[in-house]
């Protein structure tokens, strides 16, 4: 395969529509919804929270029971895995890096750029309906519900990565002041906005997002055949049709499962008693991740940093973050 047909070939994994236009980039200085010096370029555009925010995301939610039916009605690991008795691991590769690659033009391009991929993932979404099983209570993956919650969701494991995981130089990875936290929610709503959710139920600061949580309380469990059918079945049939060529393109999946601890331990109190996970744990989770957090040093090593974001996010993505990295040393 030629350079020029392995670029198309690589596009075509996560462009969706037109390559996207970097925020900044015109004349107009149309630096999209966010830009440099907003919080939540700081948060995202650090590598590591590339590296985590999707086994994050996915640990945060995969206790939601109405998320868990959008999941086993159309996610293709979990409709694939009951139908095929093997399947490539690349499958579950390919899912990861259009969560993490597909919507960073939303966050990284021009506002034209924003609003037609914001666009094309709502009208990708509509069709998931259907009724969560056991309850028959309707679900809708485009519903304002479920777009408020992947919102959330999505921000909220952004942070927990950064400051758990993001080192600035040698500065420690560290807790945002209260102001800076509030500033990062405050400008997220517009995520959330674009993606769906009402603007009105979006919340905007820390304690609006505890509220939320707490509103939301009883919508965690466990439906029926969602382990078996989610996990089991599509992790076997990913161990049969494993192959050591797969080894390089699951290096990031790999990496997040092997500290699959750290990130529990990183979740708020709340989320790891979703996920089933004893209080009697805790005390271990964290000091696995007390112990282990400097190794997150390397995501300052910039090569390293930028190979990892290549398989993860892209080269479309790739090109953004470089544009918006050097905006943000610009503003700075």
């Amino acid at each position: 395969m030629n350079a020029r047909a392995k670029a198309h070939q690589n596009a075509r994994i996560w462009r969706r529509g037109p390559a996207p236009i970097p925020a900044g980039l015109d004349e107009n200085h149309d630096y999209g919804y966010f830009g440099p010096g907003s919080q939540v370029w700081r948060v995202l555009l650090h590598p590591a929270v590339t590296a985590f925010l999707a086994p994050v995301t996915a640990l945060l939610e995969l206790p939601h029971i109405p998320l868990q039916a959008v999941i086993l009605d159309h996610d293709p690991l979990a409709v694939t895995g009951r139908r095929s008795r093997s399947m490539s691991p690349i499958m579950a590769v390919r899912r990861a890096q259009r969560t993490v690659g597909v919507p960073v033009p939303i966050i990284l391009g021009d506002k034209a750029t924003a609003d037609r991929v914001a666009a094309h993932l709502r009208r990708y979404h509509a069709p998931m309906t259907g009724t969560v099983p056991g309850t028959g209570e309707p679900y809708a993956a485009q519903g304002p519900e479920l777009v408020l919650f992947a919102h959330v969701t999505i921000m909220q494991a952004a942070l927990l990565v950064y400051e758990n995981f993001a080192f600035e130089g040698l500065r420690p990875p560290h807790r945002l002041t209260p102001r800076d936290r509030d500033r990062f929610w405050w400008e997220a709503r517009q995520f959330g906005v674009l993606m769906g959710a009402r603007p009105e139920d979006v919340p905007t600061t820390c304690r609006g997002v505890a509220e939320y949580y707490a509103g939301i309380a009883g919508t965690y469990g466990v439906i029926d055949g969602f382990g078996a059918d989610l996990v089991m079945r599509p992790t076997l049939a990913m161990v049969r049709g494993f192959a050591l060529t797969h080894v390089p393109e699951l290096a990031p999946m790999l990496l997040a499962g092997v500290l699959t601890p750290q990130l529990v331990a990183m979740l708020p109190r709340p989320a790891r008693r979703n996920l089933g996970v004893p209080a009697a744990v805790d005390p271990l989770l964290h000091a696995a991740l007390w112990l282990t957090r400097p190794a997150a040093l390397v995501f300052t090593v910039q090569r390293f940093a930028d190979a990892l974001e290549r398989r993860i996010s892209g080269p479309d993505a790739m090109s953004l973050v470089a544009h918006a990295r050097r905006l943000q040393a610009t503003a700075a």
